[in-house]
């Protein structure tokens, strides 16, 4: 078995076609119902991550040749530079043959200056939680994901408007100058949203990060949306929703984070901003078909509020975390027994 360095933008066709066919196949077990993953998509996932997530490696295992199994480690920044975050996928056919051991322990010396390792999205009660755990991981969050088929969709609940006093605001890559710092306060409130045992730490959204970000996404071809509410008296933005899509994977929509500052919530002004989002991107981007939106298991408030949408949920995921140190200490044990950690 082989493990090397993946750059997506020089990797060869066949490396290529490798990570689709270990993606779909992977997606087919793990994702049931989900729709199939083209290779642009892919690929473009690969090229194009989710925002946020820091600097990048990636890595690919071969196995007798063929590409078997693909990790990408993220390096997130400022408030979250304690934190290593990972995807490991492995071709089910290829799985239980110590190839994701094999990874993860060529990777774990990258992890030096990080004290937590965590991997997200893992598929509740599949494969990689048995893997996870084995080796010594711990769930510390679940999510529930659910999906929004635009076609044929029930539209009348999204005919609301925002309760007296409030107002919606639009715009499409940058917030306007007037409320990007109150933008960035009600961004904040997100982080009154559980997630459980985690080591991640929601942003400390500034004025000056927002536009950071915004930029971020303009260069990377990222189209964000926003819905904004206002509140008349003050002028304030007090909660917003947010949506992107990405250029690899123009039918699907992806549902981001959606927050309403404490002083303004029970008014249903969350719902509001995501049934505004959703009018808007019926009538602007008809090529969408599909929406999906992650919301943690211990917040069913808002996973009640995605289902009156007409969202529906595809899949149960969970975090799973361990400390680095004793990552490496494991690592190094194996070492020592087998001569090679994953052999």
């Amino acid at each position: 078995m082989e493990i090397e360095p993946l750059d997506p933008a020089a990797a060869g066709s066949s490396v290529l076609e490798g990570v689709h066919e270990v993606v779909s196949a992977a997606d087919r077990l793990d994702k049931p119902g989900a729709p199939p993953v083209t290779f642009d998509a892919a690929i473009g996932r690969l090229e194009n991550p989710q925002p946020n997530l820091g600097r990048a490696l990636r890595w690919v295992a071969r196995r007798d040749g063929r590409v078997a199994g693909l990790a990408a480690l993220y390096f997130p920044d400022a408030e979250n530079s304690h934190l290593g975050l990972l995807e490991l996928t492995v071709h089910p056919e290829a799985r239980r043959r110590r190839i994701g051991t094999a990874v993860l322990s060529a990777i774990t010396p990258e992890l030096r200056g990080r004290t937590v390792l965590e991997c997200w999205n893992v598929t509740k009660g599949g494969a990689g939680v048995a893997f996870g755990t084995a080796l010594g991981f711990e769930v510390v969050d679940e999510t529930v994901f659910q999906t929004l088929s635009l076609v044929g969709a029930d539209r009348c609940a999204w005919e609301v408007s925002p309760a007296a006093g409030y107002r919606l605001h639009t715009w499409h890559g940058s917030a306007p100058e007037e409320l990007v710092t109150s933008y960035a306060d009600a961004r904040r409130a997100i982080a009154d949203s559980p997630f459980g045992r985690s080591a991640y730490r929601f942003p400390r959204w500034t004025a000056d990060r927002v536009r950071e970000s915004e930029a971020d996404r303009r260069r990377r071809g990222i189209d964000h949306r926003v819905v904004a509410v206002v509140h008349r008296g003050s002028g304030r933005v007090v909660g917003f929703t947010e949506l992107q899509l990405y250029p690899h994977r123009r039918d699907l929509g992806y549902q981001g984070d959606t927050a309403v500052l404490a002083a303004h919530r029970g008014r249903g002004l969350g719902f509001c901003a995501k049934a505004a989002m959703l009018r808007l991107l019926l009538a602007e981007r008809p090529d969408v078909e599909q929406v999906v939106t992650s919301t943690a298991a211990a917040n069913p408030y808002m996973v009640n509020v995605n289902v009156a949408l007409g969202y529906r949920t595809t899949r149960e995921t969970v975090i799973l975390a361990q400390d680095t140190e004793k990552l490496a200490r494991r690592r190094a044990q194996r070492s020592v027994a087998r001569g090679w950690w994953g052999s």
